[in-house]
């Protein structure tokens, strides 16, 4: 779509913008090249202003182009531009007796022919995009057009920037039909759906830009379980463009929501991630668990586990809960809020969580250079729900569980959005015995993107990793997603390289990624208390005193409403906290009062065969020796 003309631009300014752009490096980062580009320019236009200025000039040379393609048979006075010294000499010569079209059709000739010198740069740049922010090449999707009615961007053009054409305003999510959300895929090169291609497995995910978002009719509403089929229309709406975006081009926060049904292909490559086994499917104890709360006084803030099974799902879910109502929406009473508190902080909560994955950082590690620190290009978050009726049918390779053949994606380009679309489905995702777990996991994996969620594994040394373990528990790397947004497989901080002590003439190591950076909730294990890991300050001193704890192969959480009980200070020798467990029917509040000066504190901090409760010993890896 070609964008709007960009305005007050002198013919010495136009000219000077070719200039400079020749001059400055393609090999630099992108908004750090067009940033350039604008200062060197020295006329008071911003990059945005500079970018679409280069870009309006080079439509209008692929214009000009088709024009002379079309016509290449009769000759026109643009299809043959003549030399320039000839072209000096004519306006020298015939100056006096040019009328304005004659002027005209000179200047477009000349800004075809210095356009021009720029393709080959331009595509160059397209290709040679530094991976940590370009989104994955168009070139491997399938170029199989959704509908007839989706204008099709020009080759390896310059990208659309959305300021220049506003978004449709945003009424109602629109579903489209049968068409893939925008995710990076961990299938075979070329797997892709019948509508919209699922790129091949990559380090990087897929910005939303890099498909084009089909919507249906702006009235159609947002399917949820108890709403009638909607009548879906054939007509397409044109989204961003898929060409390649400079990187603070490539995601538009404005962009509205849009809804489709999930794929068999990806709905496979979830299965696959989660169990490393496309056919599994989840047990009545992920399919029959929402998030709810208690009804027992005094412990408002407390949902409710019914088996065991999903208990890192809800443990989290319940941290987040904690911090919205502890400190980020604070009630009256954290421990009896209102049925309208409960329900804002849950659905914040869950959007919160979703909207994380789709914004963390990137820890992708190639082969020959590990790094799990290094940051992404913007991914859409991707917010499951459930519509009407299936529309995955059971195949040998496929089984159905009346949950994942029904998942609508939708995609959200901001938080507001991602919000939004939470609340919309909420009582989906609240229904006591319904899927709530299974559509967050879907959710925080496809807005992580399965291929960034493989490469934050460690490799398991060749054996494939999978997010629920053989006893329908959920792993250290889901719950690790759900909390910062990464799954990584360790808890201390950052990334360490292991050498080979047994031998020191050998170059073998690895690199295992953990925490890349603090997180809003934290984590205490049990298992740090026997020595077997680390978790580092990342997540034992968290943005909120809220943890979610491992102890005896079961996640509950631990809390203080005092915000300064995020550190250890000395100078306090006696503080509360309080612990809930989601599974225990726990019927009465447990505070836990831990004292630094009390006398029958244990010498060390025990180990599995002793009678010092599990509680005492995780507590100790986090506040040292204290009476509990």
């Amino acid at each position: 779509m070609p964008s709007s003309p960009t305005p007050d631009w002198t013919p010495s300014e136009v000219s000077q913008l070719k200039r400079v752009v020749r001059e400055v490096s393609p090999d630099m980062e992108k908004q750090e090249r067009w940033r350039t580009i604008s200062e060197k320019l020295g006329t008071g236009k911003t990059k945005r202003e500079c970018f679409n200025k280069y870009r309006e000039l080079k439509e209008e040379r692929n214009r000009l182009k088709a024009a002379e393609s079309v016509s290449s048979s009769v000759p026109t006075s643009v299809s043959a531009p003549p030399p320039e010294e000839e072209e000096k000499e004519d306006v020298k010569t015939e100056e006096g007796v040019k009328t304005e079209e004659d002027v005209e059709v000179e200047k477009k000739v000349r800004v075809e022919e210095e356009v021009k010198v720029e393709e080959v740069k331009v595509e160059e740049e397209v290709k040679v995009e530094d991976p940590e922010s370009a989104p994955t090449a168009v070139d491997n999707l399938n170029p199989e057009p959704v509908s007839e009615q989706v204008e099709e961007p020009l080759a390896k053009e310059e990208p659309e920037v959305k300021e220049e054409e506003p978004p449709p305003a945003k009424e109602e999510h629109e579903v489209k039909d049968e068409v893939e959300p925008v995710v990076a895929s961990s299938a075979a090169p070329g797997a892709a759906s019948s509508a919209e291609p699922v790129p091949a497995s990559s380090a990087e995910p897929v910005p939303a830009s890099s498909a084009e978002p089909v919507a249906a009719s702006s009235a159609a509403p947002v399917v949820a379980a108890s709403s009638a089929p909607e009548e879906l229309s054939s007509e397409a709406t044109p989204g961003p463009s898929s060409s390649a975006l400079e990187p603070d081009e490539a995601f538009d926060t404005s962009y509205p929501p849009t809804t489709s049904k999930i794929t068999l292909e990806t709905a496979k490559n979830l299965r696959q991630l989660v169990f490393s086994d496309s056919n599994q499917i989840f047990n009545p104890a992920w399919t029959k668990q929402g998030f709810f709360y208690t009804k027992e006084d005094d412990m408002g803030y407390g949902l409710i586990q019914l088996e065991g099974g999903p208990c890192g799902v809800v443990a989290a879910v319940q941290a987040f809960v904690l911090r919205e109502l502890l400190f980020k929406s604070p009630c009256d009473d954290f421990k009896a809020p209102s049925k309208k508190e409960q329900k804002l902080a849950l659905a914040t909560a869950i959007a919160t969580i979703i909207y994380g994955c789709s914004t963390s950082l990137a820890s992708a590690k190639p082969p020959a250079a590990p790094s799990f620190q290094t940051h992404s290009s913007p991914r859409p978050a991707m917010v499951c729900s459930l519509g009407e009726s299936a529309h995955l049918s059971r195949s040998k390779d496929f089984k159905t569980d009346t949950i994942t053949e029904k998942t609508l994606v939708t995609q959200c380009f901001n938080f507001e959005d991602t919000l939004e679309a939470v609340k919309e489905n909420i009582q989906q995702y609240t229904k006591k015995d319904g899927p709530g777990t299974i559509l967050l996991c879907y959710s925080c994996l496809l807005s992580r993107t399965p291929a960034l969620v493989t490469s934050d594994m460690d490799s398991n040394f060749g054996v494939a990793p999978k997010m629920i373990g053989n006893h329908g528990y959920a792993n250290q790397e889901f719950v690790n997603l759900f909390l910062t947004g990464a799954a990584t497989s360790n808890l201390f901080d950052g990334e360490k390289t292991f050498a080979d002590e047994t031998d020191a003439q050998s170059t073998d190591q690895i690199t295992m990624g953990g925490i890349g950076r603090q997180g809003e909730v934290g984590f205490l294990t049990l298992f740090e208390a026997y020595k077997s890991l680390e978790v580092g300050i990342h997540l034992k001193v968290p943005v909120h005193p809220v943890w979610v704890v491992c102890s005896e192969s079961h996640y509950s959480t631990l809390f203080s409403p005092d915000p300064s009980h995020t550190k250890v200070d000395d100078s306090v020798r006696k503080l509360d906290i309080y612990y809930y467990d989601p599974l225990g029917e726990q019927e009465e509040e447990v505070k836990l009062t831990l004292d630094k000066d009390a006398s029958d504190i244990p010498d060390d901090g025990g180990d599995e065969t002793d009678l010092v409760p599990p509680i005492d010993k995780v507590v100790r890896t986090k506040w040292g020796p204290v009476g509990v």
